[in-house]
């Protein structure tokens, strides 16, 4: 995709908010300044809050150096949003991150050189730092170094939603999120880890790049709020192992058959998932089989 030709919407979803929207809002007026030659826009989605967050969002687009629309979505749900931001925006390649996250400095710049020679679609994900060092090191992905997905690997946690874009190409090809699942849905996580594996899984390249940076301010800070988080997660996971269960082209059989595998070797080692956060393999496993379970309850009865 030639720079000449690419323009860049970032799409930010939020429910009251507005207590900490400033450092989000400002960075990516930051990122807007550096981002010479490059056609963007916020697509910033109210989520149906109740605070003053699209006052501040208004606020903002008085005098950003980019672009703001701001789209009203009463139904709640992270993925709800999400697919609203979507299908509102106007640029060819499509950014995501959370209203709790700052862009660095450079993102746009970065993201455009990563896309800029693609001659297939390819969704990409960067690192996420901390943005506070006073929150626990959950919901982060610092590693160093360019990555690709493959079928060995869980798409879960490969690159996060909170820093994540693709080519318009791949939703015309495979539509939006599926709305079951993120925060606010019926299964509560997995949204962002659906989507990698149905861009995979149509055979579309995931992967992760580490020059598209965001710093993460989760504001988590006790162990039981990790502890309720990882639930949430290997909740959602347990809904997708359930959802591609029976479909052959995917290896979600394979995450699944892993999870049984580390906590049946906790059983017998006592290595756990994380000993400084005290996570354990068995309740992954246990929150996993309820999410399974609840995905199959209440899955669309065939008419």
């Amino acid at each position: 995709m030639p720079s000449g030709d690419m323009s860049i919407s970032l799409v930010v979803s939020s429910r009251n908010r507005a207590d900490g929207l400033s450092v989000c809002l400002d960075a990516v007026a930051q990122a807007a300044q550096r981002a010479d030659g490059l056609d963007l826009e916020l697509v910033f989605v109210d989520n149906g809050s109740t605070d003053a967050t699209p006052q501040i969002v208004e606020a903002f687009a008085a005098t950003a150096p980019l672009s703001v629309r701001l789209l009203r979505e009463p139904r709640p749900g992270l993925s709800v949003a999400r697919n609203t931001g979507l299908a509102a925006a106007r640029g060819n390649l499509l950014a995501f991150t959370d209203d709790d996250c700052a862009l660095a400095p450079e993102y746009f710049t970065r993201v455009a050189a990563a896309f800029r020679n693609d001659a297939e679609p390819i969704l990409r994900g960067g690192r996420v730092e901390l943005g506070d060092a006073r929150d626990l090191p959950v919901t982060i992905k610092t590693d160093a170094e360019p990555a690709r997905l493959d079928r060995t690997l869980h798409p879960g946690g490969f690159v996060h939603g909170c820093n994540m874009a693709f080519p318009r190409t791949i939703p015309e090809r495979i539509g939006g999120f599926d709305e079951r699942f993120g925060a606010g849905a019926r299964f509560r996580s997995g949204e962002d880890t659906d989507y990698i594996h149905r861009v995979f899984k149509a055979g579309m390249g995931v992967a992760y790049e580490p020059a598209m940076l965001v710093h993460h301010f989760h504001g988590r800070r006790r162990p039981e709020d990790v502890h309720r988080l990882h639930a949430g997660y290997a909740f959602g996971n347990g809904a997708l192992y359930a959802k591609y269960m029976f479909d052959r082209g995917s290896n979600m059989r394979g995450m699944l058959r892993w999870d049984l595998r580390m906590a049946a070797r906790e059983l017998f080692t006592g290595q756990t998932l994380s000993p400084g956060l005290g996570l354990t393999w068995r309740a992954t496993v246990r929150d996993s089989l309820s999410g399974m379970m609840s995905y199959w309850l209440n899955r669309p009865q065939a008419g």
